[in-house]
């Protein structure tokens, strides 16, 4: 069996274009303690190729079979997991019970899911409603909350949107199925080096959006940073907010290739609306570019909100070791745990 090694609406997408269908698996609902939360997804294709993950074990297998009928032709279904070891199956035994929505995804849907990718990409909120009154013919589409307020869906739907969880709810005679997009982040490099390529390949690898910009052309390019949904040239990295869409749940790393350029691009993550921002370097540089900035009239709120020298302490010297420190801390950031 392969893993995809993507994130898993770039992979229906994908896979979507190329005429190919598959088996979506959610969890949905959940009562008790279990190994994944609503919302928590796993695609298979019909080749078993599979991405994401529901939690392991004797559940995730037995999904996964399931995934595997849907997709040959089988109906959707909805199945429940129960996992209190009443059946004496000590393989499921964490206490709670897990629903689990099994979708057949077909090329038709193509135009959604770009549509969810393009909402996700700016930053924006968006959320799947799927209608599962009819297990075995679930309706699902997309609403980009940025364009479109939903039809009243149960004095449930604004708290889920704002909490961004996944539920299962009663609402006008329909069973729906409430499905916030994930907001996993999108890392945008500055500085296309040795360091960078190491953060951009791991960054992908936990569901990060990539972003790379540099001022050259041979380190700004799809061919080195496949892994990146959009490179970008920018010459004397001036002008980013002209080019970058920069908003709430974007990671700023700075690493380029001199303490001139960080300057000028800290400059401006400092007027950004960025979640995160990280510049690479000692704090003999970090000082120096502090006080070229104090001139410019940012203050100490301002500093407080860039993590330099960036990364975790953990002793990290060669690229793919300070990659690891990195996205260590970017994982933290977006947990809330920094």
């Amino acid at each position: 069996m392969r893993i995809f090694e993507t994130m898993i609406e770039d992979e229906i997408l994908s896979r979507l274009q190329r005429g190919q269908r598959l088996a979506l698996v959610t969890i949905v609902d959940k009562s008790g303690s279990a190994p994944r939360l609503p919302g928590s997804k796993m695609v298979v294709a019909r080749d078993g190729s599979q991405a994401g993950t529901i939690g392991g074990g004797r559940l995730e297998h037995c999904a996964r079979q399931a995934a595997l009928e849907v997709v040959g032709g089988a109906a959707p279904r909805l199945l429940e997991f129960d996992m209190r070891g009443t059946d004496g199956d000590a393989d499921m035994i964490c206490g709670g019970v897990q629903m689990i929505l099994v979708e057949r995804i077909m090329p038709e849907l193509a135009d959604l899911f770009s549509q969810a990718l393009s909402c996700l990409d700016r930053g924006g909120q968006g959320v799947w409603i799927i209608d599962i009154t009819r297990p075995d013919a679930p309706q699902r589409k997309f609403v980009d909350l940025d364009r479109e307020i939903p039809s009243a869906t149960g004095q449930d739907l604004p708290l889920l949107l704002r909490r961004r969880v996944t539920r299962l709810i009663q609402s006008e005679g329909k069973r729906l199925v409430v499905d916030p997009l994930p907001q996993n982040g999108t890392v945008v490099l500055f500085g296309g080096g040795h360091v960078s390529l190491e953060v951009a390949r791991l960054a992908q690898y936990v569901d990060f959006g990539v972003v790379v910009c540099d001022d050259r052309e041979e380190f700004a390019s799809q061919d080195r940073f496949p892994m990146a949904r959009r490179v970008h040239v920018l010459p004397g990295f001036a002008d980013i907010a002209g080019t970058l869409a920069l908003h709430e749940e974007c990671y700023l790393l700075i690493l380029t290739r001199g303490h001139r350029y960080d300057q000028v691009v800290l400059a401006q993550a400092l007027r950004s609306r960025a979640r995160y921002i990280g510049m690479i370097g000692s704090r003999k540089k970090r000082d120096r570019v502090y006080a070229n900035l104090r001139q410019e009239g940012f203050g100490e709120a301002d500093f407080a909100r860039v993590h330099c020298p960036v990364g975790m302490a953990i002793g990290s010297e060669s690229p793919r070791e300070i990659g690891i420190s990195i996205v260590g801390e970017l994982i933290a950031a977006r947990a809330g745990a920094l």
